[in-house]
Parts: structure tokens; sequence; C-alpha cells
């Protein structure tokens, strides 16, 4: 590159094979000329390095990091934030799909409101095939104006999910300051609620990042099983585990730690309580379920 990037986009994947030439095309035909794009690969099995590869030879922006083995969701997101060279820093999934004003409406939000610290455009929803699903409830949001505690009732209330683990562009010393990505189950969801009670976000308001929802998907593959779901961010052994329970516990921990004056934190707090774990109730009694089926079937010390 001749001039160095404004915007670093990691891509972290693990047998990606069969979207990721998409998701890597789309970020090779943005508008933003000045970015990096470096596709870390987790120890595939499948055609994922080949493909990133084949990019790569072909255009210089673009880097290839690799790992023989699988060493988890964490260490491979945390890893592209360590290797970002611009100021700037989006997660891309292997699957999701940026149009081409993505990264320069976020980049120019970033620019027009210093005192932000992530820039996200709003949602489509598409399928296995690229069909269109729908679309989320993220129009018209305004977290610019908003106290702390408010700013995590939005995100909780609107499922403004996509400024966080893709899509969604931060500064990247703020991001690295925040810690990057948190070892565990549903760490986006905490770094979200760290992130919003000490800096305001910005939206962009065209629909520039399609998020694709099919059966291959991680999560999905790993839901039925608690310690499984579990490994794919902290790969030591145990017989059971309680992500949801775990999750709930950081969440609130998040609230009451965070740099506010007692009623603040207070609120914050609150919102947890009402906006998560009051709404999401039936996610506690599954955890229990899913170990109890586990350790019926004989898999407790298995894992």
């Amino acid at each position: 590159m001749t001039r160095p990037p404004v915007v670093t986009v990691g891509v972290p994947v693990w047998n990606g094979a069969r979207y990721l030439e998409e998701a890597l095309t789309a970020l090779r035909d943005q508008d933003l000329d000045e970015i990096e794009v470096v596709v870390a690969d987790n120890g595939s099995t499948d055609a994922t390095l080949e493909i990133a590869q084949e990019l790569a030879a072909a255009d210089e922006r673009f880097t290839v990091v690799t790992s023989p083995v699988n060493r988890g969701v964490t260490w491979n997101f945390n890893r592209l934030v360590d290797l970002a060279r611009a100021p700037l820093f989006m997660w891309n999934a292997a699957d999701d799909v940026v149009q081409p004003g993505h990264l320069r409406a976020c980049k120019e939000a970033l620019e027009a409101h210093p005192e932000a610290t992530i820039a996200f455009s709003r949602v489509v929803l598409i399928g296995a095939d690229g069909e269109r699903l729908g679309e989320r409830d993220d129009e018209n949001l305004d977290f610019l104006s908003l106290a702390p505690a408010d700013r995590v009732r939005l995100f909780f209330r609107r499922e403004v999910y996509q400024a966080i683990g893709y899509g969604g562009v931060f500064r990247t010393e703020a991001l690295r300051a925040m810690g990057k990505h948190p070892d565990y189950y549903g760490g986006d969801m905490a770094l979200a609620v760290r992130m919003a009670l000490r800096a305001p976000w910005v939206q962009v308001p065209e629909q520039l990042f399609w998020a694709r929802n099919h059966d291959e998907q991680t999560n999905k593959l790993q839901a039925s099983d608690p310690v499984r779901q579990v490994q794919a961010y902290r790969t030591h052994r145990r017989p059971v585990a309680f992500p949801q329970w775990y999750l709930n516990h950081r969440l609130l921990a998040e609230a009451v730690r965070a740099p506010l004056d007692v009623r603040q934190r207070s609120r914050a707090a609150g919102v947890v309580l009402r906006d998560w774990t009051i709404k999401n109730w039936r996610f506690f009694p599954y955890d229990v379920k899913r170990n109890v089926q586990r350790l019926a079937r004989g898999r407790g010390g298995a894992a």
C-alpha cells in the first residue's frame, strides 16, 4: 500500500469456505481504498485457507495469518486487534457481507463525532443463499444524546448487536483499552455494555451491513451442548458449563464496576436486570436442562 490504512478489517474464520469469497470480495470492493484486511484462519480443515490466500495474492491490502489448530474464538478475534495498524478497526464475519459504502460512512461518522468510539450502519438479514429475510428494528437509533445507562437500555431493547461482534467500526485504541473481546461465551455483549457505559456510539442511517443467518453457524451447531459452547471460547476441559448464568453475572459486573457515580451504576445494573436478566429468564433453566441432558448421555467427563 502506498498510504497507511485508515481502517483495519479483521476476518476471523474457521471452516468458512462456503461464504468466505463473497465476504472478502465485498471488502475488496469497498469505496474506501485505504484499508487493510487481515484474514485469521483458526485451524480450518476445509478450503478456507486457499480461498483467503488466493485473494491476498491478488490484492496487497489483504494478509492471511494462520494457526495449525483451532485455539478458540477469543484468541482469534483478539490477535486481529493486536495486528491492526489503522486507527479504526472492524471485525467482519466470514459469512456476512458489507455493502460498498459501509467503511467510508462509518469512518466519516466517527470523524464527525469525536466523542463516539463506535460507528455502525443498519442491518439487512439474509439467508443461506443471500435471500433477504428481513431487517432489524434499528432505524433512528440515537446513542449520542443519552446517559450511559440509557445507552445500555437502547442496545438491549433494540438488539443493536451489529455494533459489537461484526460490522461496527471501533476506534482501535479504545477497543484495546477496553480489553478487546472478553474470553467467554457472550463476551461481545459484555464488551458492548462496557463500551456503552463509557462513551456514546454513532449510527449511519443507511442499511449497509448484511448479516447472514444459516444453520451452519458455529453458535447454532454448539447450542445443544453447553460445554461445547464454552469451549469454543475457552478450550480447557470441564464436565458441565453454565454459559448463560456466567454471561449474566458478567453483564451485571460491568454495570456495577463502571467508572460512574453510584447513581449511574445503580441505574445501569437495573437496566441489565430488567432488559437482559428478566427478559431472558428462560436461558437459565435451559442451561440447567442442557447439563442434565449431557450428564445423562454419559458425556460429563468426556469434554
